[in-house]
C-alpha cells in the first residue's frame, strides 16, 4: 500500500485590490488529505480529431461486482495538456453503454469541460463508466489512483 497527499490551495486578492479577486475579502483556502492507494493507472491520451469519444474507465470491471458506496473506488486526476486552445469533455455512462459525442449542447452525460491548461481532481466510485471526448486533436493526461 502507498500513500498520496493531494493538496488544494486557493488564493485571491480582495475585490478592492489593485489586481482584484472575485470576493470582497482576500481568499486563502487550503485542504490536504492523506489517501491510501494500492495501484495507479496513468496515460496521456492524444485524440485523433475524428470520432474522439471513448470510454476510458469501465467501472464494473474495476469494482469486482460489489457496488458498495465507498468500498471500492479511487481518485482521478485529469488535465488538458493541449498546446492549443482545444476543449476536452468528461462524462459518465451507465455500464455497458457506448460512448457518444459529449460536445453537443445540453448533453446530460457531460460532467464538465476542461479548457486548455485546466485540471480536475475527483473521487470516483466504480459504479459507472467514465467517457471522454475532445474538440479536435486535443491531449488529455489522466491518472487513476485505486483506493486501498
Amino acid at each position: 500500500m502507498a500513500t498520496i497527499a493531494p493538496t488544494l490551495t486557493l488564493t485571491s486578492n480582495s475585490s478592492s485590490h489593485g489586481t482584484p479577486g472575485p470576493l470582497s475579502i482576500a481568499l486563502s483556502l487550503s485542504a490536504t488529505n492523506s489517501l491510501t492507494v494500492d495501484t495507479v493507472e496513468a496515460q496521456t491520451l492524444v485524440f485523433t480529431g475524428s470520432s474522439n469519444h471513448q470510454t476510458i474507465f469501465d467501472g464494473s470491471a474495476k469494482d469486482s461486482g460489489s457496488e458498495v458506496a465507498g468500498l471500492n473506488g479511487g481518485f482521478i486526476y485529469f488535465k488538458n495538456i493541449t498546446a492549443t486552445d482545444l476543449d476536452i469533455y468528461i462524462g459518465i455512462l451507465a455500464d455497458g453503454e457506448t460512448a457518444d459525442d459529449l460536445s453537443i449542447n445540453g448533453d446530460t452525460a457531460r460532467l464538465f469541460t476542461l479548457k486548455q491548461g485546466e485540471f480536475a481532481w475527483l473521487p470516483y466510485d466504480y459504479t459507472m463508466d467514465i467517457q471522454v471526448d475532445a474538440e479536435g486533436a486535443a491531449t488529455l493526461e489522466y491518472w487513476l489512483f485505486n483506493r486501498a
